[in-house]
């Protein structure tokens, strides 16, 4: 009598334990992948070579958190001080990743100087991809082993793996396969009724504490989720709470951290230039062992979507499935289907809405194909500028790239328990062969601690700085984001010696004040009337001014600056 009791209480334990496995085993895969791909030397806080020598946007993202851990604290919270003439500037406008930007300002004291969090962001955003992709799995097939194998095409997926070395804070899918999560969860009787509401408002928080774009993402799949509560579940009042406890949460984190506060814009042009072509899901735009890349145009690497030749494989591997399955149903094929779909209806809408919303946006006005503008819809002035807050609209893809891998793995679990491993640990296998080189080349950029020497390393500068408060960047150009190098390179120099800069490369900013400002500070240098306590720095070569007894202008380490006695 007690050996059989002994073997329920495990089964049931497994059963009951079972989401949890498959997450921590997911999370585990989800690292191990990241330090398969790029190393183990970036996660190291230390090593902030790799950051500063490949100049991108990581390097953006880490001295704004340099300087946001070197401000004042303030309300709201995020507000960093130094970056701009304008004032004060929210963390989240230099993408210093809010969430972690704020937990480690908490801890700056205890922290070293050469300290950078954006390797650790990394492996944790493989780890939660793999981790809740493994839990999404298991919720449509509840079978760990197969779930977990599944896990590793959400935490190498190729847009995060694309984005995480650069903009990082866009490798967090997981924030949204949270949401889908939630979707399937819809009829999960909680223990306490408000449980749905804080779910979905902390995803919410988190996605604006992460990055905005992650904030509509989340919004759109949680469309599924109201129509399945509504439609499926009949529960109105439900639908309507969690929609307003998230929009609610969402405003309110904007707030704290400060998103609203400042004169800048937050708008920008480009909406319909950073979008997703249709071919997206099979275009490897090189990074491909075996598939060549196909044509696009300019600005559409913001909406790359490549699902990888493992997951094409099983995408068509499903397809075959599903007809299968519809075929052996009692009664033709067209009847067959059409019963499902009335049988499914509302599941049906959730999936089709959550993905076409996702893609159409993606793919924007301008719509294209390859090499070929098929088709651009205009805009009311309006729309466009609305639309416009979030102009790179390609990156919404990923939404429906993750649906199109989830369905495809969803109609693999439909065969036997061994088949279904079988297929979906090849389809896995093709997928690695597919993007080695690419991961090798990863690798060996990432893996080792890169050389890295500053380029402000004349003696001269301790002198010009000297007793300077501010650096000002003359005359100010609409094409500022040309100059990044030089930004970044006056930007260490600054947060070093406690200095403001006159501006900075940043998501929001009032261009026309700092223009502004810039103009008047360049009149009054040029007019013999500039500030003993200021550098400056030009743009390009030819800005500078005349060298007078009173202005001295200096050719340092490449650079053209000039100082007021």
């Amino acid at each position: 009598m007690a050996i059989p009791k002994l073997k329920t209480e495990k089964k049931f334990v497994l059963k009951d334990h079972g989401s949890k496995i498959v997450f921590l085993i997911g999370a585990i895969l989800g690292a191990i992948t990241f330090i398969v791909i790029f190393g183990a030397s970036m996660i190291n806080p230390s090593n902030t070579n790799w950051v500063l020598a490949y100049t991108s946007d990581a390097t953006q993202h880490h001295l704004g958190w340099v300087f946001f851990r070197n401000s004042p604290w303030t309300f709201p919270i995020g507000l960093t001080e130094g970056l701009t003439c304008d004032g004060k500037v929210s963390c989240m406008y230099s993408d210093s990743i809010p969430l972690f930007g704020l937990i480690f300002k908490i801890l700056s004291p205890l922290l070293p100087e050469n300290f950078q969090f954006l390797g650790l962001w990394g492996v944790i955003c493989f780890a939660l991809n793999g981790g809740f992709g493994a839990s999404l799995l298991y919720r449509i097939k509840p079978d760990i082993v197969f779930a977990s194998i599944g896990s590793l095409f959400y935490s190498a997926f190729p847009p995060s793996i694309n984005r995480i070395t650069h903009h990082n804070s866009l490798g967090a899918i997981w924030l949204f396969i949270i949401a889908m999560i939630l979707c399937l969860d819809h009829k999960k009787e909680y223990k306490h009724k408000f449980t749905p509401m804080i779910l979905w408002g902390v995803n919410c928080m988190l996605a604006v504490l992460i990055h905005t774009y992650f904030v509509p993402m989340v919004f759109i799949v949680m469309m599924g989720y109201v129509i399945l509560v509504v439609y499926r579940d009949k529960k109105l009042k439900k639908a309507i709470a969690v929609f307003g406890t998230s929009v609610a949460s969402t405003i309110l984190t904007l707030f704290i951290i400060g998103a609203f506060y400042g004169q800048g814009g937050y708008t920008d042009g480009g909406f319909g230039g950073y979008s997703s072509n249709l071919n997206t899901f099979f275009d490897c735009r090189g990074l491909s062992k075996f598939l060549k890349p196909l044509n696009s145009f300019d600005g559409q690497g913001e909406g790359f979507g490549y699902l990888g030749l493992g997951m094409i494989v099983c995408v068509i591997i499903s397809l075959i499935i599903l007809l299968s399955l519809i075929e052996k149903k009692e009664g033709n094929f067209i009847k067959t289907a059409r019963e499902l779909r009335k049988k499914y209806k509302v599941e049906f809408w959730a999936f089709f809405l959550v993905f076409m919303v996702s893609f159409c946006w993606a793919v924007s006005n301008r719509i294209t194909l390859n090499g070929r503008l098929l088709l651009e819809i205009p805009l009311p002035r309006l729309i466009r500028g609305g639309l416009s807050i979030f102009r790179c609209s390609g990156r919404f893809i990923w939404v429906a790239g993750v649906l199109v891998m989830t369905s495809a793995m969803a109609l693999v679990s439909k065969l036997t328990k061994k088949t279904a491993i079988v297929a979906v640990a090849m389809c896995f296998i093709i997928q690695g062969m597919d993007i080695r080189d690419w991961c090798r080349t990863l690798n060996n950029q990432y893996a080792k601690q890169p050389a890295y020497e500053y380029a402000l390393k004349d003696e001269k500068w301790e002198e010009l700085t000297k007793d300077t408060k501010e650096i000002i960047f003359l005359p100010m150009k609409d094409a500022y984001g040309l100059y990044m190098q030089m930004y970044f390179d006056f930007a260490q120099m600054a947060a070093k010696k406690h200095m403001s800069l006159s501006s900075f490369y940043l998501a929001r900013m009032d261009l026309d004040s700092v223009r502004e400002y810039a103009q008047e500070q360049y009149d009054q240098l040029k007019a013999g009337n500039g500030r003993n306590d200021v550098l400056y720095v030009f743009f390009d070569k030819e800005d500078a001014v005349e060298e007078t007894d009173n202005t001295k202008v200096y050719e340092i380490d490449g650079y053209t600056v000039a100082k007021v006695k």
